[in-house]
């Protein structure tokens, strides 16, 4: 019975990285004229800093570039994950270790053009893929209340909401995925 468990196990977690490797390659499509592939950049982040500030601050406005590069890369197991459609940064989606058996999926969007393609899906299917093959346990995140869409993309992939809380004056939605 354990050596049938243990098989299974390997089984799973050989289909796992299959399925990574098939989400890394980009097989997403956006319409009949365009696609995006997203790219696991977390050992080369620098060579695309410059796109992904520009991006980020289209979404969130300004940024503290090097306090946010001292967060990603004060933690244990960063990960940088960014989507292109036709080489053109459209999309990311940033995490860490949190603890031991935790990932915290911290910092993640789509450019608004290119919304509603199944891009912020894609990378967060892709995220979700890398943290279990990793063997974290859960992931966790949290969402400003008025960021809708990332709260239903969150609750449509299993998240559950784990609580509210209040930052800089704002209401936020803690969300966690139990991983096993």
């Amino acid at each position: 019975m354990r050596a049938r468990q243990e098989k299974r196990n390997k089984r799973r977690k050989v289909q796992a990285y299959e399925q990574l490797v098939h989400i890394l390659k980009g097989d997403g499509k956006m319409s009949t004229t365009s696609s995006f592939i997203v790219k696991d950049v977390t050992t080369n982040f620098k060579d695309y800093e410059e796109e992904f500030f520009n991006l980020y601050r289209t979404l969130y406005g300004d940024i503290d570039q090097l306090r946010f590069k001292e967060r990603l890369y004060r933690h244990a197991n960063p990960l940088v994950l960014l989507a292109f459609s036709d080489e053109r940064l459209v999309g990311f989606k940033i995490g860490y270790e949190a603890e031991p058996y935790r990932f915290y999926s911290w910092a993640g969007g789509v450019h608004p053009e290119f919304q509603k393609h199944g891009i912020g899906r894609k990378l967060m299917d892709t995220q979700l893929e890398w943290v279990k093959a990793q063997g974290f346990h859960s992931i966790r995140t949290k969402a400003r209340n008025t960021n809708k869409g990332v709260i239903i993309l969150n609750l449509l992939c299993g998240y559950d909401i784990m609580g509210a809380y209040t930052e800089e004056n704002e209401p936020r939605i803690m969300m966690e995925k139990q991983l096993n």
